[in-house]
């Protein structure tokens, strides 16, 4: 049987229970439940399967709850699931920039950055209960690309595929696709349009 891939453990013994990672280039950041922020420089030696790890920078204060980590690093900014609502940060320096307060009660996001012309558009969906929202990053903040969307259940997992939102549900699967400056909805379920 091939293995695609190799797992090398690179952090072990963490006293702390990691809750989400996020990583980019040379980096990777680990949220702990007790609501620590890590991040971590990884340096492969060449020639082996081994790493160097090194903590370069904690912060212990970063919330209580840290549930999701998405990093923009052409933005220089940290997305992040803190208590239920949407955060971002300086990647650099961890200060907060803005709160999504129309997202209180999230559950999850997606992310997705999208380079044309030179120039990179980002855009999120957040679940809020029974609801999906959609926003699109400019000025140092999020702005709502669309009204809610209703969904029939609450959404488990969420990806982006180019211009469509992959929404997952405890039996079920939606398709919702965007169009530049509007939402067009066309809703899937198990590869059947619904509407």
């Amino acid at each position: 049987m091939h293995d695609a891939y190799e797992p090398v453990p690179i952090l072990e013994k963490l006293p702390l229970q990691i809750d989400c990672l996020a990583a980019w280039d040379d980096w990777l950041l680990v949220g702990t439940k007790p609501g620590h922020l890590l991040l971590y420089r990884i340096k492969k030696d060449a020639g082996t399967n081994r790493f160097e790890v090194t903590l370069e920078k904690s912060n212990k204060n970063f919330s209580k709850k840290i549930q999701q980590l998405f990093v923009v690093s052409q933005y220089k900014i940290l997305v992040s699931l803190l208590e239920n609502n949407i955060h971002v940060h300086d990647l650099l320096t961890f200060q907060q920039i803005t709160v999504v307060s129309k997202a209180r009660g999230a559950t999850l996001f997606a992310c997705d950055l999208q380079s044309s012309s030179g120039e990179a558009k980002l855009r999120m969906c957040v679940a809020v209960k029974r609801k999906i929202q959609l926003y699109y990053w400019k000025d140092r903040d999020f702005h709502e690309l669309q009204g809610d969307v209703a969904a029939p259940d609450i959404p488990k997992s969420m990806a982006w595929c180019e211009n469509s939102i992959c929404v997952g549900f405890k039996r079920d699967y939606y398709l919702i696709r965007v169009r530049i400056n509007y939402l067009y909805i066309q809703v899937y379920s198990n590869r059947k349009l619904l509407f």
